[in-house]
């Protein structure tokens, strides 16, 4: 994948403000907050009935975060994910209905947008030190970066039938670009089949929406400026019934030789994207595939990632630098929903 992390996910890095108001605005409305994955998740929804208390609801949530965790996490020894990356070369995976989503998502998001996404950059992502192995770069050559690539590509396995195939050796997936999305969606899920008609889950910076806030319209979340710390608005945007996720490559960062590169890795050349936006927010009903698009987007040029965006119609944010800050660039899907808003 393009965008590693310090556990399953990337660490949030932008921090979202849900302006969805406290417990105190609505006797209904309930919440919980927690910490998943090497970072934390908030849920907000509207009880309707006894069934739907916090403890059923948190019961719920942890079932869905083992779900994740058990089936994608590089960082979980006994993972699905793991147990792929050193399966032999040629012999086919049964593969679980969790792996198989978002194998299959990584490869269509892969293809759509050129190569942006690549989830095979497990040994790229250990070199320059955003992986699961301590960072050391001291000892880092671009003859090892080489080697490191020689064992990526999304041509290195195969998915057919339910099945994986490993076709390079050293082949290493991981898939946190996508994952953390479906994790956000596989909570969703549980609460709409609870019977939960009002809600907003948010895991590490990426949310999902159902119905409405208490005040009876869509949940409002703001994206922060790109830039480390900030908590000013760029955005504020707008969520019925749909899902958000933004990426981008300025808080976590490594120094080399005075400069700064982000964790978000470009598949074209191995190294930290350095040439694209500041930052990418995109709205999708599912949030595994605004996760897979928003990081895809980081590392194309603003005008690709935006003419791409109107091929798709995705509504979609990019921000870049402006003559007098961070400037704000919405795809047609976009504009749209915010004139309609």
């Amino acid at each position: 994948m393009n965008r590693p992390s310090n556990t399953l996910l990337a660490p949030l890095w932008l921090m979202l403000l849900l302006l969805s108001l406290s417990a105190s605005a609505n006797n209904s409305l309930r919440q919980l907050h927690g910490t998943t994955m090497g970072t934390s998740y908030s849920i907000r929804w509207q009880q309707q009935n006894p069934e739907q208390n916090p403890a059923q609801v948190l019961h719920r949530v942890e079932q869905q975060l083992e779900r994740i965790n058990k089936h994608l996490s590089v960082f979980r020894q006994d993972s699905e994910v793991v147990a792929l990356n050193r399966s032999p070369l040629g012999q086919p995976i049964s593969l679980s209905q969790e792996a198989d989503r978002v194998l299959s998502l990584a490869k269509r998001i892969h293809r759509q947008t050129g190569g942006a996404l690549d989830i095979t950059l497990g040994p790229v992502i250990e070199f320059w030190g955003f992986g699961v192995q301590p960072r050391d770069l001291s000892h880092k050559n671009l003859g090892q970066l080489e080697l490191a690539r020689s064992r990526t590509g999304m041509d290195g396995f195969e998915l057919k039938r339910g099945r994986f195939t490993k076709l390079i050796p050293g082949l290493e997936l991981n898939p946190s670009a996508v994952a953390k999305g479906y994790g956000v969606d596989l909570i969703a899920e549980a609460m709409s089949n609870m019977g939960i008609s009002h809600f907003l889950v948010e895991v590490g910076g990426e949310l999902r929406s159902r119905g409405h806030s208490p005040q009876g319209r869509p949940w409002q979340v703001a994206v922060t400026r790109p830039e480390k710390l900030s908590l000013e608005f760029q955005q504020l945007v707008p969520l019925k019934d749909l899902a958000m996720a933004t990426s981008g490559n300025y808080v976590n960062v490594i120094q080399a030789q005075g400069h700064s590169l982000g964790h978000i890795i470009d598949p074209r050349t191995g190294f930290p994207a350095t040439t694209g936006p500041l930052s990418v927010t995109v709205l999708h009903p599912s949030c595994a595939v605004a996760d897979g698009y928003a990081t895809a987007m980081m590392v194309l040029s603003p005008a690709q990632a935006l003419a791409l965006a109107t091929q798709l119609n995705l509504a979609v944010m990019l921000v870049e630098r402006g003559p007098t800050g961070p400037l704000s660039r919405f795809s047609p899907a976009l504009r749209k929903l915010l004139d309609e808003s």
